[in-house]
Parts: C-alpha cells; sequence; structure tokens
C-alpha cells in the first residue's frame, strides 16, 4: 500500500497519480505482467504513472462489467488489451470521423441467389483460416486493412486458393490515402484507386505493412504483379437484410462502425450490443457472417477487426443483429476482380 509521502511523491510525478491513493491501485506485479504480454515500454517516468493509473482504473471498471456479465446482465465480456494502459479520450481520438470521397464510382451490384444460408460463416463454409491483421496504435488504417482484407478473401473465394498470400495494407496507406492516410481515410479510397487506374494490390511479403508508421510513406509499387480488381459495388444506408444477402453470397462487406466507447475498446467475448454514446469516430471492419448464438440464441453479425489477436474473439466481434442495431453504414465491397 502507499502511505501518504509516497501519494506526495506520485503527485510530483503525475497528478493523477494521487487517485491513486483512493483506491485506484494495481500490483507490482500485475502491471510487471502486462507490460511484458503487450510488449509496453514507455518513454520516461512520468509517462509510465499516468499509464499505470489508466491500466488500474480500465480493470477496474472492466471488473464492475463483467460482474454484470456473469450474472447475465450483459452480453458480451471486456478483458484487457493492447489499449488498457490508455485513457478512453485518447482511445477515442485514434478515430476521427472518416471523409469518404464525394464522387463513388460503384458499379451496380452484382447478382445474387434469391435463396441464401440461413447462417453463413465465409471462414467455415470454404475452409477457409483468416490471417487476423493488427494496424498498430500509431495509424488510423482500419479503412486500408478492411479494405485490402475484403480483396484478399473475395480473391480467395473466386480462385479456390484456400491458403492465399496476405495483401499490403500498406501499399494502399502509401499510395492511395494521401494526407489523410492516418487520420480519416476511407475504403472507397482503395478502390477507386485500384479499380480506376488498375493498379495491382500487392503481396505483403513484397510491401511490409510497418504499424509503427505515423503517415503515409513514400509509394514504392513496382511491377504489375498483384491482385487486381475491376469493380466495387455498395449496399445503401440501413439497408441490412441486402447486406446479408450479399455476405451469404460470398462476397465480404465493409462497414463503418463507431469505436468511440469503453465498451469496444475492451471487447473480449460474446454477443457485442453497442452502447449509446455522445461522441462520434469511424472504425472499418469487414463482415463475414451471420449466425446464431447456439447458448443465448441471440442472432449476430460477425466481423474481422485489424488490432491483432489480443482483441475482441481472436481478433473477431459478434455484433449483435436485430432490427433495432443497423449495421449497413458506408458499406461498400469488392464485386469483380481484374
Amino acid at each position: 500500500m502507499f502511505s501518504p509521502k509516497s501519494c506526495w511523491v506520485l503527485v510530483l510525478v503525475a497528478v493523477v497519480a494521487i487517485d491513486i491513493c483512493y483506491g485506484v491501485y494495481v500490483p507490482d506485479a500485475q502491471w510487471n505482467k502486462y507490460k511484458l504480454k503487450f510488449n509496453k515500454t514507455y518513454p520516461n517516468a512520468a509517462t509510465e504513472s499516468n499509464a499505470r493509473f489508466y491500466y488500474a482504473y480500465n480493470v477496474e471498471w472492466m471488473a464492475q462489467h463483467n460482474s454484470q456479465y456473469e450474472r447475465g446482465q450483459k452480453t458480451f465480456k471486456l478483458a484487457e488489451n493492447q489499449f488498457t494502459d490508455m485513457r478512453l479520450i485518447h482511445f477515442n481520438a485514434m478515430f476521427p470521423v472518416a471523409t469518404p470521397p464525394t464522387i463513388s464510382n460503384a458499379s451496380p451490384p452484382p447478382q445474387i441467389p434469391t435463396v441464401i444460408p440461413p447462417t453463413y460463416d465465409i471462414s467455415k463454409n470454404f475452409g477457409y483460416t483468416i490471417k487476423i491483421e493488427d494496424q498498430g496504435m500509431a495509424c488510423n488504417s482500419g479503412w486500408s486493412y478492411s479494405a485490402v482484407k475484403s480483396i484478399e478473401i473475395f480473391n480467395a473465394i473466386q480462385t479456390g486458393n484456400f491458403t492465399p498470400a496476405s495483401l499490403s495494407a500498406q501499399q494502399l496507406i502509401d499510395c492511395a490515402g494521401q494526407t489523410t492516410a492516418c487520420t480519416n481515410q476511407a475504403p472507397q479510397t482503395v478502390f477507386d484507386y485500384l479499380s480506376k487506374y488498375e493498379m495491382p494490390l500487392m503481396p505483403e511479403s513484397e510491401y511490409p505493412n510497418d504499424i509503427n508508421q505515423t503517415e503515409a510513406g513514400m509509394c514504392l509499387v513496382r511491377g504489375n504483379t498483384g491482385v487486381k480488381l475491376s469493380q466495387y459495388s455498395v449496399v445503401k444506408d440501413n439497408d441490412d437484410e441486402s447486406l446479408r444477402k450479399y455476405i451469404g453470397s460470398g462476397f465480404p462487406v465493409i462497414v463503418e462502425i463507431n469505436p468511440t466507447s469503453f465498451e469496444f475498446m475492451h471487447y473480449s467475448e460474446g454477443i457485442y450490443e453497442p452502447p449509446t454514446t455522445a461522441t462520434r469516430g469511424s472504425h472499418f471492419m469487414t463482415v463475414i457472417g451471420y449466425e446464431r448464438d447456439a447458448v443465448t440464441g441471440l442472432d449476430y453479425w460477425l466481423l474481422l477487426n485489424s488490432f491483432g489477436r489480443t482483441w475482441g474473439e481472436r481478433g473477431f466481434v459478434r455484433l449483435l443483429r436485430n432490427t433495432n442495431v443497423k449495421l449497413a453504414k458506408n458499406a461498400i465491397f469488392p464485386s469483380v476482380l481484374g
């Protein structure tokens, strides 16, 4: 425990540490374990003191949420991850509202079967293990990772190659993202760049991702090797039934969601129900399925994120699917390969 003297020392290091003296505290062993697990380093003692306080504070709030989950009052659980040493306001600041292009080059949606499966999971239906990507914390690049992953999955389905090489999100950050590549860019920029200019999307092995890069780098595309995209299509906002039909027909669809909540920040498992929040932000994920939970009987969407395997259900989130929670927002998908 902290003595009054130690509290005054902490005040000199960081004002927020005063609250530690009032019950927000984490033992050294727990804090060191967290730092080791998530490879955390801090430039100085004051920064680490702040991070430790936020970690302790967030863990306490998660415990309260999870006690409700255990009593059946919540449908999803929270857990520590790479964001737990951050203040929520700082996490939210990572995801400003996106600004999609004002002109769309989308093609009419493709014809699809009138009857689709009652439940569907692209990875299960095709025996395809999807690699989980990690966009890191330096660049708001979910727009690029989601677009690239949708093309990667769609190409695997179309070609029958279910062990495809990962494609490069960094290429699109550097070559298509322009000055807003790490702030408020949108997936349509990726599809316009690839289809309008007939650019190949290169393998990640040839154009490595750099999760420490804070802004777009120099575009290094060379040659003509890679996956090409001819057309993309969109789903009208709030048209979740059309969204379900395209997914059930083998089209991975990108959607925009609002990530600015403590619950999304620490989602771990279960059927996620977005909380009501006064803040707005943009993050993009790829919808790859829709199913029903056998335990709760709740219908859900299955979405692929780009926060690595330490977030959510090993990189995925099961999002509640009902008439009150609309998912189709700025929904866009690859429809014809080059």
